[in-house]
This record gives structure tokens, sequence and C-alpha cells, in this order.
């Protein structure tokens, strides 16, 4: 079991894209997590479902063990459809399929 802890910075409303916006700073052990492992880190913190977070980006240093995360949280599954760009989906397909 991989040792993640996850605090959240900031959250900001955008209500023209039925989105909040969430910045937050995570701790890990070993190697980076995935944007599927954080999502799912970030739904327990946030109490929310897990398809409805969409991961932007995470930003880390070269041999730092610490990352800061930008993600939006979605009020319904047809919104995150309609706004998030589908290549994160490819991506993640992608690596779903490699194990």
């Amino acid at each position: 079991m991989i040792s993640l802890q996850i605090d959240i910075a900031e959250k900001k409303e955008e209500p023209l894209l039925s989105r909040t916006m969430v910045r937050a700073n995570m701790d890990f052990e070993k190697s980076t997590p995935s944007y599927t492992e954080t999502a799912a880190l970030l739904a327990s913190s946030l109490k929310a479902d897990e398809k409805l977070i969409a991961i932007r980006h995470i930003y880390t240093q070269f041999g730092s063990k610490k990352a800061r995360i930008i993600a939006y949280l979605y009020t319904d599954e047809g919104k995150k459809q309609a706004v998030e760009p589908k290549l994160k989906e490819k991506k993640d397909k992608k690596a779903a399929e490699k194990k």
C-alpha cells in the first residue's frame, strides 16, 4: 500500500461550467501516483464520486516527494463529458490496457 496524503489548499466555484476548481497538495512515498489513483484519493477527501473528478495537472519537482494538483469537480457526468478534453480519457484507457 502506497502512503498518500492530500491537503485541499483552495476551492473555487465556477458556476457557468457547473464545476469547482480544486487546488491541492499531495505527499507520497514512492513514484508519482497516476491520474486515476489521484482522482480516487481526491474523491475520498472531497466525499464526491470519482467519476465527477477530472485531474488537469500534477506538478512535481525532481527529487521531491510532493506534488501540486489542479483538478475539477463537476456537478454531473454529462457536464464533465461536454467540457473536458477527450485526450485524458484515451491516455487512461491506454494505461489500463497495458496492465
